[in-house]
């Protein structure tokens, strides 16, 4: 059970949240929303136990996990642990299997008593793993993993090696596998395919502890959540039901506030007015004026207060200096991790103004056949050209260009050659106005990504570089960035498993990973793009 009394949360002299009560207990499935930077992120590190409320009481009992939205490098029980080793750590099934290996390995170089004694700790060993219900506990942690998409290979490869994305998947599984009480789940259907996700949903549905959950996944809150928990203006407010029936309720709410303050407003003005009148005139009039400034006093202070609707994001790219016909080009390109060949002799050439699609299943090397294009990456074998006046923008998926320790302001200095405060302009189309002087490493998901695209934003190239763009952007941010991606007349390049985005969009062609057919764009290929 986790329960929150009067918790105020703040940010630097920011207050995200003020006197919020609430509790999740077994059973709850909650959905905690709200807009990017609204301290959704904050709210659940600080539920965790990661930071300290400004003030109020967080109660915990029972076991609680909680997945991060950030693709950190996780602290690792060994060095080299592998994927499988790292899921079975929760229940620290882990650590007895390495120990295993490490008892199996020494009766090699063993011999005589020391031999029967090391096959006697072997055996117990494996006794004891067999008694913890270990070889049924791997079993489940690979189910798990495969149900959300890290293949059989992937299993054994060492987690410092693995992409952002990957790491992502072996935490989520680690979580889901953990025997907990309360889960805390921030944006989990990131680098989920359509199947990962449906799973993921049934898995929450069963589960019988309580979750709340941070996800922009629409299908998921409606279908996995029962109840809402809306973070605003430094306010929480609750509601029942899916997420449908928040949003039918919250604009119903909204209206009745509307109504009772203007009838609030309506009554004081008219008070006022009397007052007015009444003053000044005989000492028995002047004693009603008086009753009725009382009144007006106590009615401004319970004047109802009618939520705001919120800022939107205002996204227009600049549109940038022409390339030449075909700004950028791949010959030949092969990439492999050690034993692990990600694919062999892509070749495709982008044309100015096209909308290119790159498209797989996980693991097809996407991400980083995109990493290659934008020389963050290099290919072991085969070359990129860029084309003439090509200038490039890369957006990394994991949030690559942002660094800790870095200030927002600075981040857009080192893109833009421009004033202070078109700088300062341009953070606040993206809502990022009061946060200029922060620690970017600090900014929730959604406004790390906001600010990559800031940087885009002034840096103009005229080739875009956009890897998953709209992961962790709530829904009206990623309307906004459709519509600037839209009529933006430069070309993009575009990796996503968002399906009505890619849909709206519109890519010209694709290129289908790992083999790199090209192939022009059509209905029949978004069914590949939910897989993706």
């Amino acid at each position: 059970m986790l329960i929150a009394r009067d918790l105020v949360i703040e940010a630097g002299i920011r207050v995200l949240l003020e006197d919020a009560s609430f509790s999740v207990q077994a059973g709850d499935k909650i959905g905690l929303v709200g807009r990017n930077g609204a301290g959704k992120t904050t709210l659940m590190k600080t539920l965790h136990g990661d930071l300290e409320p400004a003030s109020g009481v967080i109660l915990r009992s029972g076991r609680i996990g909680y997945f991060s939205q950030e693709a950190a490098l996780p602290d690792l029980e060994h060095p080299d642990a592998t994927a499988l080793e790292r899921i079975l750590m929760a229940r620290e099934i882990g650590a007895m299997q390495r120990r295993i290996e490490h008892a199996r390995a020494r009766l090699e170089h063993l011999d005589g008593e020391e031999r029967d004694r090391g096959i006697v700790r072997f055996s117990r060993l494996l006794d004891e793993f067999e008694a913890k219900g270990g070889l049924v506990a791997e079993a489940e942690a690979k189910r798990i993993a495969a149900s959300i998409g890290i293949g059989a290979s992937e299993l054994h490869q060492p987690v410092r090696t693995m992409s952002g994305g990957q790491r992502r998947r072996v935490e989520l599984a680690r979580i889901l596998f953990a025997e907990t009480d309360i889960l805390l789940l921030d944006e989990p259907t990131n680098h989920l395919d359509l199947d990962a996700k449906a799973w993921l949903i049934d898995w929450m549905t069963a589960y019988k502890g309580g979750i709340l959950v941070i996800s922009h996944d629409l299908p998921l809150l409606d279908e996995a959540i029962t109840s809402v928990l809306a973070l605003e203006n430094g306010k929480i407010e609750s509601y029942r039901g899916t997420y449908s029936h928040y949003l039918v309720e919250r604009d119903r709410r909204r209206e009745q506030q509307e109504r009772t303050r203007r009838h609030q407003d309506e009554v004081i003005s008219r008070l006022e007015e009397n007052i007015r009148r009444f003053k000044g005139r005989t000492e028995k009039m002047a004693k009603v004026a008086r009753a009725m400034e009382t009144r007006v006093e106590r009615l401004k202070r319970e004047l109802v207060e009618v939520e705001k609707s919120g800022s939107r994001v205002r996204l227009t790219f600049p549109q940038p200096e022409p390339s030449g016909r075909v700004p950028l080009s791949a010959t030949g390109l092969a990439k492999a991790f050690g034993d692990n060949l990600v694919f062999v002799d892509i070749e495709f050439a982008v044309e100015r103004g096209e909308r290119m699609l790159l498209l797989g299943l996980n693991g097809a090397g996407k991400t980083t056949l995109m990493r290659i294009l934008a020389g963050v990456e290099t290919a072991d074998l085969g070359e990129v050209q860029i084309g003439h006046n090509a200038s490039l923008g890369y957006y990394a998926q994991e949030h690559e260009q942002i660094t800790p320790g870095k200030t927002v302001i600075d981040h857009m200095r080192s893109v833009g050659r421009l004033p202070d405060q078109t700088l300062r302009s341009v953070l606040g189309l993206f809502l990022l106005a009061d946060k200029v002087d922060q620690d970017a490493g600090t900014l929730s998901g959604g406004e790390k990504t906001k600010l990559a695209l800031a940087m885009l934003f002034v840096a103009r190239p005229n080739v875009l570089l956009l890897d998953e763009p709209t992961n962790n952007l709530d829904p009206q941010a990623r309307e906004a960035l459709l519509d600037a991606l839209t009529l933006y007349e430069g070309t993009v390049v575009l990796v996503s498993h968002d399906t009505d985005f890619v849909a709206q969009l519109g890519p010209d062609r694709a290129v289908l990973m790992p083999d790199g057919e090209m192939r022009y764009f059509d209905e029949d290929l978004l069914d590949l793009v939910a897989l993706a």
